[in-house]
């Protein structure tokens, strides 16, 4: 869950073209008494689907439909 809030936190701050912060060294981390300090880390990329109308040669067309492949 931890790794689902700062994806969303960071996507909130790009999209208002807003600075984001850089990661802060877990040494330098301070906590309460009792407390700990946990990495998090992710990947930020942007999975969603793009539609692309493209041109391929026939053969590659004829291949694909042979395998039951949607271009």
């Amino acid at each position: 869950m931890a790794e689902s809030a700062l994806k969303q936190w960071i996507r909130y701050l790009d999209d208002k073209k807003r600075n984001i912060p850089a990661a802060t060294a877990i040494e330098k981390m301070k906590t309460n008494k009792g407390g700990f300090a946990n990495l998090i880390r992710t990947e930020l990329r942007d999975n969603h689907a793009v539609r692309r109308t493209i041109s391929i040669p026939k053969w590659m067309d004829e291949e694909a439909a042979a395998e039951a492949l949607s271009l």
